[in-house]
């Protein structure tokens, strides 16, 4: 494992965001989030929703163009959607840092295999030094859990060097597992397989999590083969001392909001047109219904300039 990420030697000046907005609901918002003096000043105070009791609170941050792209088909990196906004490349820093920011107090980061694929042999940690720091500072690790989420197991790249770099979770179905099974180099134990919340056993998962450290725990759920329960992974991290979790992957963030476990996300706006058939979220998966859908409140805007704006929304479920 890395002893040391990275870093980025921000200009906090540069990046400097102006609050345009903050929603009277979050005075009732208690936990204020790991920071530091320069967060405070880029950004202002970072508020926190509550926690929930039995599952561990899910968030997510993204760039997406102003039609809702997150990946462009020439160079599908995520973070060429802010990179080739040529009129404020200060704001796509400000994108970059944001996300480093809500990293900061979450536990666990949940990645997809295709993501690894298409940025080989990355990192999920901090690159800014000062809230490395103050994570450190808090009592938590240098950097928070990967958690590379796979329906199958087919699209995991096992000779990834994340794998050897930083502590992983594989999330997985009973058919992933048995690719794991066949494929995975790496000294991995199984965490399941949980079909149902009495499946659950509170006490043998924290013991074997302790028995096993330095392996990779593979959790497996679902009632189907080649399916996931989202809910029950998230009571398992929950069970793991993982309260924040922060959804990365962009399919497995459109599977959470419509199984209404989502609970918010930071949507950075480049101001950039892609259109076409580029990537956007839930890409060839299935879409909600003007029936059945989630709704958000906004709970804060940020600009940098008037092409980049950094909206931070709170899910509303009706289902």
């Amino acid at each position: 494992m890395l002893e040391t990420f990275p870093k980025i030697n921000y200009d906090y000046d540069k990046i400097k965001l102006q609050k345009i907005f903050e929603n009277e609901k979050m005075k009732d918002f208690k936990d204020i989030a790991i920071q530091t003096p320069e967060s405070i000043e880029v950004f202002g105070e970072l508020k926190l929703a509550p926690l929930h009791e039995d599952r561990a609170y899910t968030m997510a941050c993204f760039v997406s163009s102003i039609d809702g792209k997150i990946a462009y088909v020439d160079n599908p990196a995520g973070p060429m959607v802010a990179r080739s906004n040529e009129l404020d490349p200060d704001g796509a820093s400000a994108d970059f840092w944001v996300l480093n920011l809500m990293r900061t107090s979450v536990d666990a980061i949940g990645i997809g295999g295709i993501t690894m694929r298409k940025e080989p042999n990355g990192l999920v940690c901090l690159f800014d030094q000062k809230l490395e720091d103050a994570r450190i500072a808090n009592g938590k690790p240098r950097a928070p859990w990967v958690i590379v989420c796979s329906l199958t197991g087919e699209d995991i790249p096992f000779e990834d060097t994340m794998f050897l770099n930083q502590p992983i979770i594989i999330n997985t179905s009973r058919k992933g597992l048995e690719v794991i099974k066949e494929n995975c180099p790496h000294e991995y134990y199984v965490v399941g397989c949980f079909e149902t919340d009495k499946d659950i056993d509170a006490k043998k998962i924290k013991e074997d999590f302790e028995a096993n450290k330095g392996k990779v725990p593979v959790i497996v759920t679902g009632k189907k083969e080649d399916r996931t329960d989202s809910e029950l992974v998230l009571k398992i991290l929950k069970q793991l001392g993982m309260d924040r979790v922060m959804v990365e992957s962009p399919s497995y963030c459109h599977s959470m909001l419509q199984d209404g476990l989502l609970d918010e996300w930071t949507v950075n706006y480049s101001c950039v047109y892609i259109g076409g058939n580029a990537v956007g979220f839930g890409q060839g998966m299935e879409a909600c219904t003007s029936t059945r859908h989630p709704h958000s409140e906004l709970l804060s805007i940020h600009m940098h300039s008037p092409s980049f704006m950094y909206l931070r929304h709170k899910f509303i479920y009706n289902y």
